[in-house]
């Protein structure tokens, strides 16, 4: 079976969840099957703009910029480019021609082009897409405002203006809002009548299903399915001898405020020098002016340190270390790997009370959660682990097993044949 995987962008150069996971699964699947990856690239390393079809890590991928060379476009042609791309459209066309796949497994279309979707149908090819996040829904595609606060509805999408006028940096724009309505319209319109075309989509969470159901796409064609991971890469984390509480707390993932690293240095801060330590894992360039203002904050205190950026590959050194890893984001999580990761590596997780997280750890049995956002809350649940050593070794004995990356490509490959066969 000739199996195309589109995704917004993917390995080396980006290391997302949605970018490990898709290499995770186009391995497995590459292992079965012909395989390959559609990527969007903004430059190769070289500073070309990129139109190469190469071979990373065992998987093919096709590696296409965007706007193609047009190196200067206006603000709001780069927002249409997000979603709506004719250049990409007529290379996908060619590509659907030159590999000819049996199916079609979207992983993410942003600075993609929607449009696929109805090429892909268009061609008859069976067509699935798994739902990472809420970009169909959100231009954010996480349902947060500057503010941190989440965003439960707008006003006609004038909410969605002044947020992109605060992402770009540029209050003044928010003035422009109204203005801009038309553009976030136009989007809605555009992804939810190219969403018609998938024949099936899979929600890795119960959380995320529901938000799209919310939103008017019909529950019948919404799967969920949890994602699966890879567990050769943590062999080393999960046979690690485990003893008593030492009091090491990680973090592992980006290092972006909507993922409240700054709650958790902030409950960090306020715990002082007891003994406990906090190692915080994560690209430190992505965004630098957030970095450095963590990198202040823990200025005088030794007990905390940013690592830096974290190959997938060593993921499991980190977890080997951990007594309990930290999820602080502030955000509609749907499915992070790094929970499933820790369950796989014994060590429990203490969460935010906020989207799939719930799902993900149940208080008291797998770990902890707190109120979303608030320092003090979590140093509750911090001072709690710390004076009762005991249940590290409980939570440890109640975690859930863990889906292989192999388990999870046997139910692709069901879906992919079911929908070969018009089922």
């Amino acid at each position: 079976m000739k199996i195309l995987l589109p995704v917004h962008q993917y390995l080396p150069r980006h290391r997302a969840g949605t970018e490990v996971f898709t290499h995770s699964l186009a391995k497995r699947l590459a292992e079965r099957h012909e395989v390959l990856v559609y990527t969007h690239e903004s430059t190769l390393d070289n500073g070309a703009w990129p139109d190469v079809t190469e071979e990373y890590d065992g998987v093919r991928v096709r590696r296409v910029a965007a706007w193609l060379g047009q190196q200067r476009v206006p603000p709001w042609q780069v927002f249409r480019y997000s979603y709506d791309n004719s250049l990409i459209e007529t290379d996908y066309a060619k590509t659907l021609r030159d590999f000819a796949p049996d199916v079609v497994h979207v992983q993410h279309l942003k600075d993609l082009s929607v449009g696929i979707l109805e090429q892909t149908a268009q061609a008859n090819i069976p067509l699935l897409m798994t739902l990472h996040d809420y970009w169909a829904l959100c231009p954010n595609a996480q349902f947060i405002r500057p503010d941190a606060s989440i965003c439960t509805g707008t006003h006609a999408r004038l909410e969605c203006g002044w947020c992109a006028a605060e992402r770009l940096g540029a209050p003044l724009l928010r003035l422009a809002a109204p203005a801009m309505i038309p553009l976030f319209a136009a989007r809605d319109r555009a992804i939810r009548r190219q969403m018609a075309y998938v024949q099936r989509f899979i929600a890795p969470s119960q959380f995320l299903r529901e938000q799209y159901v919310r939103a008017g796409y019909p529950a019948e064609k919404i799967q969920h399915i949890e994602n699966g991971i890879d567990l050769s890469r943590l062999q080393a984390a999960a046979q690690a001898p485990r003893g008593p509480l030492r009091g090491h707390y990680a973090y592992l993932g980006s290092i972006a405020w909507q993922k409240g690293v700054h709650v958790l240095v902030e409950a960090f801060r306020r715990l002082g020098d007891v003994g406990a330590k906090l190692r915080i894992w994560g690209k430190l360039t992505t965004f630098p002016d957030y970095a450095a203002q963590l990198q202040e904050a823990i200025q005088d205190c030794p007990w905390i340190k940013l690592e830096g950026e974290l190959d997938h590959n060593q993921v499991s050194d980190a977890l080997a270390w951990a007594d309990y890893l930290v999820v602080p984001s502030v955000w509609w999580e749907n499915a992070p790997s790094t929970i499933v990761e820790a369950y796989a590596a014994h060590v429990p997780v203490i969460a935010s009370r906020l989207g799939a997280l719930t799902e993900r750890v149940r208080e008291t049995e797998t770990g902890f959660l707190f109120a979303p956002g608030d320092a003090e809350d979590l140093l509750r649940v911090i001072q709690h682990t710390l004076r009762e050593p005991a249940l590290l070794e409980q939570l440890r004995a109640a975690l859930p097993s863990v889906k292989s990356a192999e388990e999870y490509t046997d139910e692709m490959e069901v879906i992919y044949h079911e929908l070969r066969q018009g089922s």
